[in-house]
């Protein structure tokens, strides 16, 4: 029962607006969108129509890291298309085909591994913005 019970509290508050408190409301540390797909953050900054930069960083939003990383981006507009990802010293630059624009309606799925921790897949819908609360600003002073 216990069990129980702390599922379905986890499950209300990942869809309340205290998720928000990863940073869905602030830019992260490059200008970025935030997500936490687990023990670490994802950073999307938009780099062109076409092509994403993304770190992965921390929990306190810091040391981005590429090391025993790998990452998978997928664009769901009118068609499902995979981007092309290739590390560089601290973060992916993911490019999709000259016909995918990141600035339309659609969705951005990461699957991504830091360090060798493997997060859940996470959702950006596109086009990409800061999701606002509708209540008290979130505290994000440790980040």
């Amino acid at each position: 029962m216990k069990n129980i019970i702390f599922i379905l509290a986890a499950a209300i508050m990942a869809n309340s607006e205290l998720s928000l408190a990863h940073g869905e409301d602030k830019a992260g540390p490059n200008g970025g969108f935030i997500r936490m797909p687990g023990a670490f953050h994802t950073e999307l900054v938009l780099e062109g129509k076409n092509i994403l930069k993304v770190y992965l960083l921390d929990m306190q939003w810091k040391n981005p890291s590429v090391s025993k990383a790998s990452l998978q981006v997928t664009f769901s507009g009118k068609k499902s298309t995979k981007a092309d990802c290739v590390g560089n010293e601290t973060y992916f630059v993911c490019t999709f085909p000259k016909s995918i624009d990141l600035t339309t309606n659609g969705k951005l799925s990461v699957q991504a591994k830091r360090e060798g921790e493997i997060g859940s897949e996470v959702t950006y819908p596109t086009p990409l913005k800061l999701e606002a609360t509708s209540t008290e600003v979130m505290d994000h002073s440790k980040h």
